[in-house]
This record gives structure tokens, C-alpha cells and sequence, in this order.
């Protein structure tokens, strides 16, 4: 969502090129490295409508037995960064009652992240993933976790009201275990509804080709979100197996792929006006 991002304004260009992987290469030496710096200024190509197609990345569709996602709204987002401080010691000679275990807290935590998000169903969900545990020996108590929270909903109120409710959690449970704790707010994506009248294309499209299909929120960000800030936006989603997404095991079928294209390019047709 780099580029998306750039387009729309989120970022600026010097942001993108200063972007650095893993290894210390910047995005913008490696677009030069390989010839792919542009010249065109940002925003000089307008554009009518954006149509995204993508693969779900979730199990509704193919449990629901529907060909075809409408994406009606995109899931925003926040991505806190929770630092809890222990005390290192040893596993086998410390008393349970003079501990100091960071990772105790982050397990209670961990735990009532999914009760928040399970209270408030629907459209809401949450997890913790990222995990880096200090001095990660096996026999040694943590004295400091790191660990990102990931919450969800394309309901602002419903998504500002879960991290408040983490917040406040993951500081009563450090207070209660005589832990300290630095809470960042790592990243965040406002809820997006997509274009009201390119929906309703994507939906007749299905409908006039045969397409079995049913009104979706993604629960991903995609470039689709950003550009929907500047211009037209909608996407149209087909099945994959098992849900499976950023995974070896990501598969679809050549018939959703077929049904998804088909749609795309019907929807496509329509809003240029080639057909009615």
C-alpha cells in the first residue's frame, strides 16, 4: 500500500524512497537500481474509478457457497505495541510469590484481547500477534515481552472503544503483577465504505452474468482504501481455500478466478460506458 498511499496523499514521496527493508535498502535506491523511478507528478494521471479484484482472504464465501464478494466497507484498524517489564530470573529457584513475569502479564493480555473483541460482535475481531520475549532461554522467567495487538471493525466508534478497552486492561494487569508498561500506537487505518453506486454496479454485474454473490466487508487494508480518499473506489472479492491468506497454501479455483474476472470486467464496461 505503498504507492496507493503516496497517490492519495498519505505519504509523501520522500517517505516511500526512505522506506528501508531488512538488509538497510531503501525503496527509492532500489526503484533507481532497477530503473522504475518515475517522472510523473503524483495525482497528474486522474483517475475516473478504481476496481479492485482480490481474493478474500477470509472463509466466508466459500462457507456461504457465494462466487462472489460485494465489498461494500473495509475493516479499519489499530496496531498497538504493548512493552511489559519484569524481572529476569531463574525458573527453578524462584519462589511463585516473589515473580515479576512479563510473560504472565502478556498471557492474561492475550487472553482478554479475544474476550473484547468476542463482546463486541459482530464486526469486530482481534488477536495478538508479533511476539518477542526477553532473554527467551527456557529456563529463565521473561523480563520483558514486546507484542503487537491487531483490532478490527469497520465501525469506528466500535474500534476506538476495543483499544481503549486494551489499554486499560493491559495497564490493570501490570499494576496487578508489579510489571511496567509502554503502550504504542503503532499503526492505524480509519474504516472505509466504498463507492455507494460503483457497489451497486459490481452487484448488478453479478446478478446479469449468474453469479451466486452476497454483500462482504473486506477485512483487510488494501490500495483500494487509500484511493477511495481521492477517487471512486470499490472492490470485488472471490473465494479462497480454507480462508488461507498470506500462506504457501493460498489457493483459488480457476472457476473463481473466471467468475471474479468476469465480474471485473462487466463492472469495468459499465462505468466506462461501452455497455449498458
Amino acid at each position: 500500500m505503498l504507492a496507493s498511499g503516496v497517490f492519495a496523499g498519505i505519504h509523501t514521496m520522500d517517505y516511500a524512497y526512505g522506506r528501508t527493508d531488512l538488509d538497510g535498502k531503501t525503496f527509492g535506491e532500489e526503484l533507481k537500481r532497477i530503473g522504475w523511478v518515475g517522472d510523473e507528478k503524483v495525482g497528474a494521471r486522474k483517475m475516473h474509478a478504481m476496481f479492485e479484484l482480490h481474493i478474500e482472504q477470509g472463509p466466508i464465501l466459500e462457507a456461504e457457497g457465494k462466487e462472489i464478494g460485494v465489498v461494500t466497507h473495509g475493516q479499519g484498524l489499530w496496531w498497538l505495541e504493548i512493552t511489559l517489564t519484569g524481572k529476569d530470573a531463574h525458573t527453578g529457584s524462584t519462589p511463585m510469590h516473589m515473580r515479576v513475569n512479563a510473560g504472565l502479564g502478556m498471557a492474561r493480555i492475550t487472553e482478554r484481547v479475544h474476550q473484547i473483541a468476542m463482546s463486541h460482535l459482530p464486526d469486530a475481531v482481534g488477536a495478538v500477534g508479533q511476539v518477542k520475549v526477553f532473554p527467551n532461554s527456557r529456563n529463565v522467567i521473561p523480563g520483558k515481552v514486546i507484542f503487537t495487538v491487531d483490532i478490527r471493525s469497520p465501525h469506528q466508534a466500535k474500534l476506538d472503544a476495543m483499544k481503549a478497552e486494551v489499554i486499560r486492561h493491559a495497564h490493570a494487569v501490570a499494576a496487578e503483577l508489579g510489571l511496567g508498561c509502554a503502550i504504542e500506537e503503532v499503526g492505524h487505518f480509519d474504516p472505509v465504505a466504498f463507492d455507494p453506486a460503483l457497489v451497486k454496479v459490481v452487484r448488478g454485474a453479478a446478478e446479469k452474468l449468474g453469479y451466486s454473490h452476497m454483500n462482504i466487508v473486506s477485512g483487510a487494508y488494501h490500495d483500494a482504501c487509500w484511493v477511495s480518499r481521492v477517487a471512486p473506489t470499490v472492490m470485488i472479492m472471490c473465494p479462497c481455500v480454507d480462508g488461507l491468506s498470506h500462506n504457501e497454501a493460498e489457493e483459488i479455483s480457476p472457476e473463481w478466478a473466471a467468475a471474479g474476472t468476469d465480474v471485473l470486467l462487466h463492472a469495468v464496461l459499465e462505468v466506462a460506458g461501452v455497455v449498458e
